[in-house]
């Protein structure tokens, strides 16, 4: 899959313009990576097009400890965009976090996640 196809998955899913899309997209992948353990987001990250490996790869040795409301704040925050309508929308990265992924790999990746992360799973 490529950025683009990506994207679009993102829009369909979401109902955002390609614009909001490439917005949300980005600020969930560098909150994702803020909690993620290095060798999850590499891993995460060698399955994406590569303009988007970028946004999962950090300098940070452990990850943050935080769970899904304040995810989706940070998310909000960097996206601009309100929360309650980030906490649908992320839904919509991930589905096309799995639909770049091999198979099994981002449930692999996410497995150190609270349950609480299933809701936008």
């Amino acid at each position: 899959m490529n950025e683009g196809e990506f994207i679009r998955v993102v829009c369909n899913e979401s109902g955002l313009t390609q614009d909001q899309a490439e917005i949300l997209t980005q600020a969930t992948l560098e909150t994702l990576a803020e909690r993620l353990t290095p060798e999850e987001a590499d891993d995460l990250a060698s399955q994406l097009p590569e303009p988007m490996q970028d946004l999962l790869l950090s300098d940070r040795e452990t990850p943050d400890d935080f769970g899904l409301d304040e995810f989706v704040r940070r998310v909000s925050d960097r996206s601009g965009a309100d929360v309650s309508e980030v906490r649908e929308d992320v839904h919509a990265v991930f589905s096309a976090l799995r639909l770049a992924t091999a198979p099994g790999e981002l449930d692999d990746v996410l497995s150190g996640l609270p349950r609480e992360f299933a809701e936008v799973l």
